[in-house]
């Protein structure tokens, strides 16, 4: 539908239910995507200390005198990614490219899973209250 005098399409306004889901879509992202940063830190760091155990790291750090858990649970902790590839370089050498490929693909499928829970669990039901308004007013012009 074209104006007469703009010659322009005109942009139908949005419902006030449209602004209402929309006002609600956003506030429960933020939480949402809270929760999921939280919970992909935690996936950080089970894989860090997956890899640390996989390839008992704490034989790289021979001034450590304590037991190869606490090292585990501290380096999971303190040592990102690239610091504890530098020490599976150290001790494993040319197989450390094969260990990190493996390792990043395990890490892109557990960070993939935290991802697609967090944006089903927000957009399913967000999805099903537009749908549900979408048809309410729908059946309403109808009428």
């Amino acid at each position: 539908m074209e104006t007469a005098a703009t010659g322009r399409r005109a942009i139908p306004a949005l419902a006030w239910w449209q602004w209402t889901w929309l006002a609600l879509a956003i506030a429960s992202f933020l939480p949402t995507a809270y929760y999921a940063f939280q919970e992909s830190q935690q996936v950080g760091r089970a894989l860090r200390a997956q890899l640390i155990e996989s390839c008992s790291l704490w034989e790289t750090d021979p001034a450590y005198r304590g037991t190869p858990q606490a090292w585990t649970r501290f380096a999971s902790f303190l040592l990102d990614t690239d610091q504890l590839f530098d020490r599976v370089r150290m001790k494993y050498g040319a197989l450390a490219e094969q260990i990190e490929l493996d390792f990043r693909r395990d890490a892109a499928v557990a960070y993939g899973k935290v991802v697609v829970s967090y944006l089903l669990a927000w957009g399913l039901p967000i999805s099903l209250l537009y749908a549900a308004g979408w048809l309410s007013q729908r059946r309403r012009s109808r009428s």
